[in-house]
């Protein structure tokens, strides 16, 4: 654990690294060769994730696809959610707000945190893209309902060795 500066607040915080879940994820897998590869790290209240994106994300010319960031915002409120509740989640909804063209091989950090809880099974979710000068890039919000571990094996979403791997990682 590091103590760093957030570039939204003049507060030191802890951050530590929140462990892999599905590692052949498209947004957090680590050995999906195709994927986002995304690391998050947590201080208890909010989720971040730096990253740097290559060619292979790109969209016109020099810029990476806002689909890509799109999915970016939408894999950091999930995690946001998953760190904040310790529940699992499905997104429900959300909506994108580019504001400023992010370009390839350009540092990037996604920071998302829980806006509020709507009821005691639903949150909204808000996340940021921030570049290295800490421009804001793009935001979202969105809905989405949590899940107990029972509700989650009854959809059949995923076998209960992995639920149980998800669950044990937020301890």
């Amino acid at each position: 654990m590091t103590d760093e500066k957030v570039n939204t607040s003049n507060q030191p915080s802890s951050w530590r690294q929140l462990k892999s879940i599905d590692r052949h994820c498209f947004g957090c897998g680590t050995d999906n060769v195709y994927g986002l590869q995304m690391i998050f790290e947590t201080d208890g209240s909010r989720v971040r994730s730096q990253l740097t994106l290559g060619d292979r994300f790109r969209g016109w010319s020099n810029l990476v696809h806002g689909g890509v960031l799109a999915t970016i915002l939408d894999e950091t409120m999930s995690w946001a959610a998953i760190a904040a509740t310790e529940k699992l989640m499905l997104t429900k909804g959300m909506q994108v707000r580019y504001i400023k063209p992010v370009r390839i091989d350009t540092s990037i950090t996604a920071t998302g945190y829980i806006k509020k809880w709507l009821n005691k099974r639903e949150v909204e979710v808000v996340a940021e893209i921030e570049d290295a000068a800490g421009n804001l890039c793009a935001t979202s919000s969105g809905k989405f309902p949590l899940f107990s571990r029972k509700q989650f094996l009854r959809m059949g979403i995923m076998s209960e060795q992995e639920i149980d791997d998800i669950l044990s990682s937020l301890e």
